[in-house]
């Protein structure tokens, strides 16, 4: 009698319901952490390309005040006298949802602060928090930005 219970466990094929359903949960654990890990990526790219717009802008707003004779800035950027081929073909706007980046004059349009709203607030470059308006997640005053102001 114990041969034949031998013979039928060998000639048996298959996983068992406990073995597969250790499996799926396996699976789900990885695609878990794989998912979380791409979805920071890809904040961490688009905080790179906030900075990078940043930058781009700053270069078109020095360009525009090295031209004027009083060394001013243009009390607005979007849609305005810094969108020539001279200074800079069109403004960036922000990656993830279209939005115009923050852009303010002060000193009798002498100085210049511009700001982006980070979507890593672990990235060192982000200040704040700060009163901006992030269309991110609305108006959050624990929103931290990419902030350059005029040199």
């Amino acid at each position: 009698m114990k041969i034949k219970k031998l013979k039928l466990k060998i000639n048996q094929k298959g996983f068992t319901l406990i073995e597969l359903l250790v499996v799926i949960a396996l699976i789900g654990i990885l695609a878990s952490f794989a998912i979380a890990s791409f979805t920071s990526a890809q904040a961490k790219g688009r905080d790179s390309r906030r900075k990078a717009d940043l930058d781009a802008i700053k270069k078109a707003l020095e360009l525009y005040r090295g031209d004027q004779t009083a060394g001013t800035v243009p009390n607005a950027i979007y849609g305005g006298e810094l969108t020539t081929p001279d200074y800079i073909k069109t403004i960036p706007v922000d990656p993830k949802n279209n939005s115009p980046y923050f852009y303010s004059a002060s000193g009798g349009f002498k100085d210049y602060t511009l700001r982006a709203c980070a979507e890593n607030d672990n990235d060192p470059q982000a200040t704040g928090p700060t009163w901006v308006l992030c269309v991110l997640g609305g108006i959050n005053s624990t929103q931290k930005t990419f902030e350059v102001k005029s040199p």
